[in-house]
């Protein structure tokens, strides 16, 4: 009689936490995935299924029992399942249920590939890197390292029905599932054990040893076993390994590297310089970096300013938090919030939050009134915090990429960190930058600067050679690579690459052969040449393709190219080839974007490559699939929106996302971080009306004129048919009629010609092309130039009205009262009904002219409404007193307008 009853209540064994494994591969699944598994499984429905079952059991569960609290031994079970579940979802695995710590994921049901067995094996490897990887970034200091332990098995089972939790239950014919089950359990940590049920059908690709007999209860004969080591590396996995191989001389600084790595085991805060020109190996030095840091169990973290973003504030630290918390573009809001909440729960921190938060975006209303200078102040204070408590939990190196492209606040903030002023943060800061970086002279006291110089002859010979996988050189090609190159680590592997394309030199049993009798012939003598040539070879569709990620930035994401390529269904395909080409990497699952570029020249130089045209349109479609991927967290993309918006000439949106950036950067941090936000605008403002859009047509001034021309005739159609009832019951005489109703025509042409002529045409001669919140008004501006400023001074009242809430009253209620006026009285007299109702009976004019399910009214102190009536031309919403105003996001634009309301009042008082 317990059924559904918590099994930490009904075991008791030792308040064992439960993992919300539905949750969360709500939270990690593909949309597009979960669809294909969805209607896979619609297909396959009680059908036999050849499949591979994987087991993958966490160990040291115990150790975290015993020694943590089960709220804390919960979140770090639920993080390092999150990670599990990514790796099994990247190969397209289907989650079938959690068992006690693990996991049983089936490949091969209900999404069956041509290789399942194989991508089986590789997500159990991965699934081994991942738990690595967990140990290494989690915030929370484990008692013991957590280790993995898996069993594969292949063999048929009969699928069940499949709900739309993602999940299926299996019967089994035969003991495919007890078996792998079984085999988990036998297997040492660390360790992968394969039957040879399924190791027959890898035994192309996978590396293993054995086999060894192993008996299993139940089973009459031994069952072979195999312990997997790796995969067979293919020719791609080949380039990449020679790639990383080819590291040679820098002794000097991998000596000090290691040096300032052993100060960080011995908890002292050490600060490393990398300086270099671009190609000469600053990121090849912190790959190695890395790998030592690794070895050393030193977790590493990265951070990176961008191109693209050198005007946006605290983007460094952004992308460092960001990495930390690992929250990805296609993180959504409240799952940010709830990593951010809980590793500062872990880490006793929960006060700074809400300064953090502002750091990913996140708006906290509770903070936003505080003084500028001391929200600042604790937005500074808590990233101090965050690491220094970071780096005691645990031994961190913060690597801090790109800084040639940092933004005055991102410098600012990190003078902060190493101020004598505040205390020491006790881990490795490696701070990787251009010689055009100018602050490094301000960072140098207390830290190491690294020089990277180009290759000395002897070392580049060694590279090229390494590069060839040969041992001999012939002289005419290493001194061809050694003129061009001048020593530069990455020139000499693009020259060497575009020799071996253009058939100039090829390789056969470890010697280089020349099959051209001039070899200088078509390689082209610059870098920038020498990559261009190589994009120009690639084929049309391939080159779309690395063309387009380029206009995105360095780092892209997979979700958002799509978004952007015309033929989807060659992407991955296209992206294959040009990792295989080493044009693109692609990032693991502790980065926040899927690929990036090889090396920033790549970018740059096919960025250069595109039209001007061409790259304002790909910036505008950027800009649009951006606003459609990410519709409710577009706070979180306001300074990207504005630059490809000024990117692409589109100087509406550019103002609009600018303006946005501004006041996003006023509330969360000071008004200094936003001034740089509103000195673009302007330029965007001048732009816009100078561009050809913003001309009025014939075509948009009589759509915009319609509406008041409507209302202004609406009265006057029941006074005409009035009076003709009066007259007929009357027996008015024909010629009386004729009068009235002339006298009825000329009311009607008053009315028209003095909306005509009259002031409300150049008014309307275009739609608001920006709705602005400055210090101290609120400002519309029109696509014809003309502005219209309201004074916070000038405003009486302003609320927030729900448009579908006054439609839903009955219609009597809305033609005698359209605006909800007369709710503000108690009685209703004949004097009062004809001054609220009778003299503004005409509505307020909506800026934007378009049915919105909001809408924001403004009430001035001082305006026209008595006198409008019988002169229409008053009745502008430059001598109205009535004010609507319908922005396409009007909440968030009522949010800024209330909250820079509050602030004039506090000012003023």
């Amino acid at each position: 009689m317990e059924c559904g009853a918590s099994l930490v209540e009904t075991t008791g064994a030792a308040n064992r936490p439960l993992v919300d494994g539905l949750s969360l591969i709500r939270n990690y699944i593909p949309r597009d995935l979960a669809k294909k598994i969805l209607d896979a499984g619609k297909k396959i429905e009680s059908e036999r299924r050849l499949v591979t079952v994987v087991f993958a059991d966490v160990t040291g569960f115990t150790a975290l029992s015993e020694r943590m609290d089960v709220e804390d031994v919960s979140m770090v079970l639920n993080d390092c399942f999150g990670g599990l579940i990514s790796v099994v979802l990247k190969y397209e695995g289907t989650i079938d249920k959690f068992i006690g710590d693990g996991i049983m994921s089936i490949f091969g049901a209900p999404l069956a590939h041509e290789n399942d067995p194989e991508r089986a094996i590789r997500c159990a490897l991965d699934l081994l890197a991942e738990i690595e990887r967990f140990n290494m970034r989690t915030a929370i200091n484990l008692p013991a390292p957590l280790g993995l332990h898996v069993g594969l098995h292949s063999g048929w089972v009969i699928a069940g029905n499949v709900g739309n939790d993602l999940r299926m239950d299996y019967s089994v014919i035969g003991d495919t599932v007890n078996l792998a089950a079984r085999l988990v359990d036998m297997a040492p940590r660390n360790e992968i054990y394969l039957t040879e049920e399924t190791y027959k059908l890898v035994s192309n690709v996978a590396v293993v040893e054995g086999p060894t007999p192993k008996i299993f209860r139940g089973k009459t004969e031994p069952v072979n076993v195999y312990r997997l080591k790796s995969v067979k590396a293919d020719e791609e996995a080949k380039k990449a390994q020679i790639t990383q191989d080819a590291f040679v001389g820098r002794e000097t600084e991998m000596e000090i590297v290691k040096q300032a790595l052993d100060q960080v085991n011995r908890k002292n805060q050490v600060r490393l310089l990398i300086r270099g020109e671009a190609g000469v190996g600053k990121s090849r030095l912190k790959i190695e970096l890395i790998k030592l840091a690794y070895r050393n169990g030193i977790a590493y973290f990265e951070g990176a300013c961008s191109s693209f973003e050198t005007n946006t504030p605290y983007f460094l630290w952004t992308s460092l938090l960001r990495n930390i918390l690992r929250i990805t573009p296609e993180t959504g809001e409240a799952e940010a919030r709830k990593r951010l909440h809980s590793t500062l729960h872990s880490l006793d921190l929960l006060d700074h939050e809400p300064y953090l938060g502002t750091l990913l975006s996140l708006w906290y209303p509770e903070i936003a009134t505080i003084e500028e200078a001391v929200r600042k102040a604790r937005i500074f204070q808590a990233t101090r915090a965050f690491l220094s408590i970071y780096a005691l939990r645990r031994k961190v190196a913060f690597i801090l990429e790109d800084l040639h492209w940092i933004d005055r606040f991102s410098q600012e903030l990190l003078e902060y960190m190493f101020s004598r002023t505040t205390s020491v943060v006790l881990a490795l800061f490696v701070l990787i930058f251009r010689d055009e970086y100018v602050q490094a002279k301000d960072l140098l006291e207390e830290g190491q600067l690294v020089d990277l110089n180009r290759l000395p002859k002897d070392e580049a010979l060694k590279l090229i050679k390494l590069r060839l996988g040969t041992d001999t050189v012939p002289h005419e090609v290493e001194t061809l690579v050694l003129q061009r190159s001048e020593g530069n680590p990455f020139f000499i592997q693009e020259m060497i690459k575009t020799l071996l394309d253009k058939k100039k030199i090829v390789v056969r049993r470890r010697k280089v052969e020349i099959v051209s009798e001039n070899l200088e012939a078509g390689i082209p003598g610059t870098i920038q040449g020498i990559i261009m040539a190589r994009i120009d070879r690639l084929q049309d569709s391939i080159k779309e393709v690395l063309l387009q990620a380029s206009v995105i930035g360095r780092e892209f994401s997979k979700s958002l190219l799509e978004q952007v390529v015309e033929r989807k269904g060659d992407l991955l395909p296209n992206l294959s080839e040009l990792r295989s080409l080493e044009l693109i990497l692609q990032q693991d699952e502790a980065k926040e974007y899927d690929f990036l570029f090889k090396h920033f020249l790549i970018q740059e130089v096919a960025y250069n490559t595109i039209l001007l045209n061409k790259r304002k349109e790909l910036h505008a479609t950027i800009a649009q699939a951006i606003e459609e991927l990410f519709p409710d967290r577009l706070m979180e993309f306001y300074e990207l929106l504005a630059f490809h918006y000024e990117k692409a000439e589109q100087w509406d949106k550019a103002a609009e996302y600018l303006s946005k950036s501004g006041h996003k950067a006023g509330q969360m941090y000071t008004g200094e971080e936003s001034k740089g936000f509103f000195e673009r605008k302007a330029v965007a403002v001048k732009k816009l009306y100078e561009s050809a859009s913003a001309k009025p047509s014939l075509g948009a001034t009589l759509k915009a004129i319609t509406p008041p021309l409507i209302a202004m005739l609406i009265p006057i159609a029941p006074v005409f048919f009035f009076i003709r009832l009066l007259a007929r019951s009357h027996s008015v005489e024909i010629e009386e009629q004729i009068a009235v109703g002339a006298v009825v025509i000329l009311l009607c042409i008053w009315y028209a010609g003095a909306l005509w002529f009259l002031g409300v045409v150049p008014f309307l001669r275009g739609r608001p092309k920006l709705y602005d919140v400055m210090e101290d008004q609120v400002r519309v501006i029109y696509g014809d130039g003309s502005t219209l400023a309201i004074d916070f001074d000038e405003i009486q009242e302003m609320r927030l009205v729900d448009v579908k809430a006054r439609h839903a009253r009955p219609l009597w209620q809305r033609v005698i009262d359209p605006f909800n006026r007369l709710m503000r009285y108690d009685t209703l007299s004949f004097g009062m009904w004809f001054k609220e109702v009778v003299l503004n009976l005409l509505p307020p004019y909506s800026f934007g002219f378009a049915a919105a399910k909001s809408e924001i009214q403004i009430r001035l102190i001082s305006g026209y409404a008595a006198l409008r009536f019988l002169f229409p031309w008053l009745n502008t919403a430059f001598k109205s007193r009535d004010l609507s105003l319908t922005p396409g996001d009007t909440r968030e634009f009522y949010q800024q307008l209330e909250y820079a309301f509050k602030r004039w009042k506090k000012r003023k008082r």
